[in-house]
């Protein structure tokens, strides 16, 4: 499933990534780990190992590229850290910022977005929305090349917690411990210590995510002014609206192009703001059958 899910994302998974998704003491090793993909009669039909990765036989060219792709993920990584320093100079109420999605794996293609997930204090999600779509706006215009910044998730700091600390299901559990952090380690810590329920899905993947700390990176102060409370309100009223038609606009688009799994729905609740795509659902439930 896991090798499937990769492919499907034309991309491959490698051994390191494979062996910690797997249950703690399922192999010693990545060479075991390599030794069993490689053995296994029933496995050796379909999956074949090149260059440390794990692909269908056919596919050994996602192999190949997987080392561009990595390449590209530093390079797109560097450049949201610049952006993430930018907004939270704007919005000193952020608590978190990481990206998500192909980034957070490493298998960045040139078409894809860069995927954002940010946490801010309460009642600082739709202005903190706002300035990052402006900023976003401005870079692309600066930088005609500059791949779309996505803000595919932004919640307040009360909607995260009570979600990490919520047994769900275990894609949910993967992608937050494959987060890549910009800022807010500290955060982002607490809120592993106290999601322990993903120790059951992804023991080695908990514990790797659990020491992976910046120790120069500290709390940040509570900041803004309360008058940013009543912005916020504004910026909802006024985004809510757009961002609903936007989502309007490019289901149809994609419904033309014929890939339905591509459309997503847009999310609105005071304290939290989502894109969720028909390909995530139907992802969820792979996950769920195969842990």
């Amino acid at each position: 499933m896991l090798v499937s899910v990769a492919s499907a994302n034309r991309s491959s998974i490698s051994l390191a990534e494979l062996f910690v998704l797997l249950p703690r003491d399922a192999f010693d090793s990545t060479r075991a780990l390599e030794e069993f993909l490689t053995g296994d009669p029933t496995l050796q039909q379909d999956l074949v190992v090149s260059r440390g990765e794990i692909v269908f036989k056919g596919s050994e060219d996602l192999a190949r590229q997987r080392q561009e792709q990595n390449r590209l993920t530093d390079r797109r990584i560097q450049s949201a850290r610049s952006f993430a320093r930018q907004l939270e100079v704007l919005c000193p109420w952020i608590r978190l910022v990481g990206i998500s999605g192909s980034m957070a794996f490493g298998g960045t293609r040139e078409e894809d977005d860069i995927d954002f997930f940010v946490v801010t204090r309460t009642n600082r999600v739709w202005i903190t929305l706002l300035f990052a779509m402006v900023l976003a706006k401005i870079h692309r215009l600066r930088r005609p090349g500059t791949p779309v910044h996505c803000f595919n998730r932004v919640l307040d700091e009360t909607r995260c917690e009570d979600a990490f600390r919520t047994a769900q299901d275990p894609l949910f559990a993967r992608e937050a411990l494959s987060l890549q952090v910009l800022d807010g380690q500290p955060f982002y810590h607490n809120l592993l210590l106290s999601a322990f329920w993903m120790n059951r899905f992804f023991p080695l993947l908990y514990q790797q995510a659990l020491t992976r700390r910046n120790a120069k990176d500290e709390e940040r102060s509570p900041g803004g002014h309360w008058l940013w409370a009543i912005a916020n309100v504004f910026a909802l009223a006024g985004l809510a609206p757009y961002t609903r038609l936007v989502n309007h606009l490019r289901n149809h688009r994609i419904q033309g192009s014929g890939d339905i799994e591509d459309r997503f729905r847009t999310v609105i609740q005071r304290g939290f703001f989502a894109y969720e795509s028909v390909r995530f659902e139907h992802l969820k439930d792979s996950y769920r059958g195969a842990f």
